[in-house]
């Protein structure tokens, strides 16, 4: 049995409310008075024999673990004992009050009985009996047979079985508490209540009275009842005619989980005008509009608890109508609406404000600063925005608030410090942005503060040093930068202290080493230098008990060695110091105390782990990570020990040859993770068990051979990866009875043959599948076409054949990569191609594809758009497995792995595809990298090319394409790698500032009619920059011509001139004929060039 914890506020306490409302309504001096006036008597008095017998023998079956409870029962005089009063005249035992007195302990308490010699004291009027182990056993029939009883308290005391309807005859019975949420009562009937006249309080939380059919018709007759608690009860579901409201002494209800609470019942509530405490919570729902009536008519009403009741609508419809007088509200976990401000306008004198987990938008007003009485404000996970104002500074009173999960933006107020009474600050899951205010060494009081999962930056301030009480500090994932401050060592009282994913650095501060509360340290991943020798040895001589049970140092850059004393931490349970730059040895000392040891993990870093084969290890761990460490050539034999082990991470760690024989069958129960990827392990497959979905690695190894049916025996994992191996044979047929598996890595194998046939059975959860680098043949298998989730097919590099299926399209919607480049498939891409909507990549270079490229290329959505967000292609954590796609881009075939999300790629290269490179090519914006080159492509180059802005690589080589280069390339800024080789491309090169820097003539080679840098000069370099066209190319033919025939025209003209002078001198005659014919063979030479 679970202890009761006690509860800081009313209104988060309902069993407070009622402690608290009877004292109130009864009062513990009027109880003592009233109980007195009918002969009740706290002094002492001679008890008698009887009745001493009596209560001995009830003591004699009571379970008391310290000897000590009832240890006053061996006077003479029982009206001395504890828990015993006595009628001062009479000497009749009146009060029996046996109710466990350690509630801390109370999960530990053993059976006891009531003894019938209970019966024998028939003057008891005050009997507690709660909080105790009855063993199921039915409530006694020697309670029901006191008849002067007043007070009778059973609640939480394990009784099971029907509640007695004698107990009707205890007509003077002002308290009954029947709690039952520790046992298992039920009541078909409570007519018997209408017999109690007197009855004030009533409690049955957690009764069932699921049968008893009149149960309002019966409580509804008690007109004396103030207090009434049917917590969780199940009453069944009233008539929509409900009796005359009776109840006109109500001060106290409570209905929590009640599900048969109708809109009816609502309405009939808006009678108890004296009722103070309303607790509606979690009774199925309801409708806002008869609840805005009854509210409004509850004048009375201080607290009121609807939450938990998917209530829709205007918060202002309920909080406009309530009590002027409310001082608690608790609407919680519904579907409310509205602005906030308005809302904390209307409730100026709560002092208990509950509204998290809503749809409450709008910002904190300043306004806020007028609720005076407020000590509670929780108004987390809603959408509420802005800044919190920096009058919030004014609620003195403030003891808690809580804003986390909301859109708050803006600094925290450095008038926060004025809330000198805070005791939980929550304001985590934000967009807080800035520095931790230096004021926050004020809250004197603060036990726990919570600023994780914001956009805060800049250094912590040295006055956190000063919250003396603070228990829990919850700083990680936000930009914190520079040094964990020096004063961090005086919070002495600190329990939990998570910073991790942060940009802190520096050293870990030596006083930290002095925090001997604390439980949980979590400083991951940050910058954080230096050596960890202060902080475990301080930690280690801190007295018993050590309360350290969870360590986080890892994703430093820590170094170093580790200190053995790490072994005298005698309560971690958890030690996580994994990819820092630690260094030396590990040994048995680092283990010597770790009794209670559960999670290991010393992965990547270069340590040298020393531990003997017979070693016999102190702890029975559930996870063992040595990945990257030296721990020898084989798996260590200790190893056998861990009995409960369920993840071992031995990646990289120097395992050589065989696994030993042992490891097949050990860890009877089931690997959840195993990796022993990347060592040198040789011969077959290990044969391993798992549970479902487990993750099994065992790539980068030289295992052998084809894989057996008896490997996959035990396995039913969600992650396979078997690649880079030497695995030969076929395609392993279990593969299609893994109704879990969601990724499977057979890459860089041996595999021949074709596929297995699926066709019954197929891995229906299947989202990545790698087989590229093998000889399958065959083709593409069908049962493909079945597996809807898959986002990854990667088939490339095999021997694959056939048409590419229509299929694929249709079937495989989310697929976002399709990989099938070097295979021997034939035929045209199929238009359907495009009902991939989800794809980024598409590689199907290296086939023997023909026809055109579908125009419907370009509906691939995914690569219209520019992609923005990193996350990864497959639901699984980066630690056990990332997604990774090969790409050849720019030249070179790259791995993508943790930006692949971002990468948007198409290469049809090497294929027969022919046609125009189709205008709707150029609709995919997105798109990175392009690669069209060794095909049979024709006409121009779409001129809208320039419109893809986010090409990085672009190659259009060995084709047949026509026409100039597009000018509109200078646009593509990112454009860096370019190949346009070996085509019919012609005119003048295109100068820009980004094509300027793609200068190499290699890109450009092949094509005849091209000139201009980087290729050489075009013909008559006065030409303008933008080349030459066919209109210039005639036109400078023509002007050629003219040109020649004015000079022939000229030379006619002139020649007789000279003629009579020509034929009288011989000289002159030999030289013109000269000059003749020299000029002959220059135009002769001229037309030639021409034609």
């Amino acid at each position: 049995m679970a202890a009761i914890k006690p509860c800081k506020s009313l209104a988060l306490c309902p069993k407070y409310v009622t402690l608290m409302t009877f004292l109130i309504s009864m009062g513990a001096v009027s109880l003592s008075s009233s109980l007195a006036q009918d002969g009740v008597h706290m002094a002492e008095g001679r008890c008698r024999e009887s009745e001493r017998r009596a209560l001995l023998a009830i003591a004699a079956d009571m379970y008391d673990p310290f000897n000590d409870w009832l240890s006053s029962w061996t006077a003479a005089d029982c009206c001395t004992w504890r828990g015993i009063a006595c009628d001062a005249a009479t000497g009749h035992v009146t009060k029996l009050d046996l109710r466990f007195p350690y509630p801390d302990d109370v999960g530990n308490i053993d059976a006891s009985t009531i003894n019938p010699s209970l019966r024998e004291l028939q003057h008891l009027q005050y009997v507690d009996l709660s909080v105790n182990n009855f063993s199921f056993a039915g409530v006694p029939d020697a309670v029901v047979s006191l008849p002067r009883l007043q007070y009778l308290n059973l609640s939480g005391a394990m009784f099971a079985g029907a509640v007695p309807p004698q107990l009707g005859n205890l007509s003077s019975l002002r308290y009954l508490d029947l709690n039952g949420c520790y046992g298992d009562l039920h009541a078909n009937e409570l007519a018997w209540l209408s017999r109690l006249p007197y009855l004030r309080y009533l409690d049955m939380s957690c009764v069932n009275i699921s049968e008893a059919a009149n149960w309002l018709e019966s409580i509804n007759s008690i007109s004396s009842l103030e207090v009434l608690h049917l917590q969780w009860a199940d009453p069944p579901f009233l008539p929509q005619t409900l009796p005359h409201f009776n109840l006109t002494s109500i001060n106290v209800l409570d209905l929590f989980g009640s599900l048969s609470i109708n809109t009816s019942v609502i309405g009939w509530l808006s009678n108890a005008t004296g009722l103070e405490h309303l607790q509606l919570s979690s009774c199925g729902g309801f409708d806002i509009r008869p609840l805005q009536s009854a509210l409004g008519a509850l004048v009375n009403l201080q607290d009121l608890d609807l939450s938990a009741n998917d209530i829709g609508g205007e918060i202002y419809a309920i909080v406009g109508n309530v009590s002027r007088r409310l001082r608690m509200l608790d609407l919680r976990w519904n579907k409310l609406t509205g602005d906030i401000a308005q809302t904390l306008s209307s409730l100026k004198h709560l002092e208990v404000m509950t509204l998290d987990n809503n749809q409450l938008s709008g910002q904190i007003p300043e306004m806020v600063g007028e609720l005076s009485s407020l000590r509670s404000l929780t108004l987390s996970s809603n959408q509420i925005s802005g800044r919190i104002p920096q009058s919030i500074g004014k609620l003195r009173l403030l003891e808690d608030i809580f804003l986390s999960g909301n859109n708050i933006t803006g600094k925290i107020p450095a008038s926060i410090g004025n809330l000198t009474n805070l005791i939980f600050l929550f304001l985590g899951r934000n967009a807080i942005t800035g520095p931790v205010p230096v004021t926050i060494g004020n809250l004197l009081n603060l036990q726990q503060l919570y600023l994780s999962d914001n956009n805060i930056t800049g250094q912590l301030p040295e006055s956190i040093g000063r919250l003396k009480n603070l228990q829990a500090l919850y700083l990680q994932n936000n930009f914190i930068t520079g040094p964990i401050p020096a004063t961090a060592g005086g919070l002495q009282s600190l329990r939990r202290l998570h910073i991790s994913s942060n940009r802190l650095s520096g050293h870990i501060p030596r006083g930290m080493g002095t925090l001997c509360n604390l439980e949980y340290l979590d400083l991951s991943d940050n910058r954080i230098v230096g050596e960890i020798k202060d902080l475990i040895n301080g930690l280690s001589r801190c007295p018993q008990p050590m309360r350290l049970f969870s360590l986080h140092l890892s994703d430093n850059n820590l170094n170093g060695s580790v200190p053995p004393r790490l072994g005298q931490l005698t309560e971690l349970s958890e030690v996580y110091l994994s990819s820092n730059s630690l260094v030396g040895n590990v040994t048995e000392a680092h283990f010597s105390k770790l009794a209670i040891l559960k999670f290991l993990d010393i992965s990547q870093n270069n340590l040298q782990v020393i531990l003997r084969d017979d070693w016999v290890p102190p702890f029975n761990a559930f996870t063992i990570g040595m990945s990257y460490c030296r721990i020898g050539t084989h798996i260590p034999s200790w190893i056998q020990t861990q009995t409960l082990l369920q993840n071992l991470y031995l990646s990289r760690s120097g395992l050589e040859g065989r696994i030993p024989a042992w490891f097949s069958h050990f860890n009877p129960q089931g690997w959840h993770y195993l990796d022993l990827s990347s060592n040198n392990l040789s011969g077959p497959l290990p044969v391993v068990s798992s549970v479902d979905q487990s993750i099994i690695n065992l790539s980068n190894n030289s295992f052998s051979g084809p894989i057996l049916p008896s490997f996959a025996a035990w396995l039913n994992p969600s992650i396979l990866t078997l690649s880079d191996n030497i695995i030969s044979g076929k395609f392993p047929p279990f593969f299609c009875n893994m109704t879990f598996l969601e990724v499977l890595d057979l890459s860089n194998n041996g595999l021949s043959g074709e596929f297995a046939d699926c066709l019954l059975s197929y891995p229906k959860s299947l989202q990545s599948l790698h087989v590229n680098n093998n000889s399958l043949t065959g083709q593409l298998p069908s049962f493909l076409k079945q597996c809807k989730q898959l986002i990854t097919l990667d088939l490339g590099e095999n021997k694959l054949f056939g048409e590419m299926p229509q299929w694929i399209g249709r079937s495989l919607s989310s697929l976002q990569v399709l990989r099938l480049r070097s295979n021997l498939i034939h035929g045209a891409i199929s238009p359907q191609i495009a009902d991939l909507t989800s794809l980024h990549v598409l590689d199907l270079a290296n086939n023997n594809l023909h026809g055109a490229i579908p125009s419907s290329i370009g509906s691939l959505n995914a690569m219209v758009t520019v992609q923005n967000v990193m996350e990864p292609l497959i639901n699984s954590d980066a630690k056990y497995y990332s997604e990774h796609v090969l790409i050849t881009t720019k030249g070179s075939t790259i791995e993508y792995s943790t930006v692949l999300s971002l990468v948007t790629s198409i290469d049809l290269s090497n294929n027969e595809l022919n046609g125009a490179i189709p205008h709707e090519l150029t609709d995919l914006h997105g798109l990175h990298f392009l690669n069209l080159s060794n095909n049979h492509l024709m006409a121009k180059i779409p001129s809208e090319i320039g419109a893809m802005t986010q090409l990085e690589s672009l190659d259009l080589s060995m084709n047949n394409l026509t026409g100039e280069v597009p000018a509109n390339l200078e646009t593509l800024n990112f454009l860096s790698h370019l190949n346009l080789s070996y085509n019919n491309l012609a005119g003048r090169i295109p100068t820009s500032n980004q094509l300027q820097t793609l200068n190499d003539p290699s890109i450009y080679i092949g094509n005849k009619g091209l000139c201009g840098i980087p290729l050489a000069e075009c013909p008559n370099n006065k030409r303008a920059s933008h080349g030459w066209t066919q209109e210039d190319d005639e036109s400078d033919k023509l002007e050629t011509i003219l040109n020649v025939t004015i000079i022939i025209i000229g030379f006619v003209v002139g020649f007789w001139g000279f003629v009579g002078t020509l034929i009288m001198k011989e000289r002159m005659r030999i030289v013109l004929f000269e000059f003749i014919d020299r000029m002959q063979w220059r135009l002769s030479l001229k037309f030639a060039e021409l034609k």
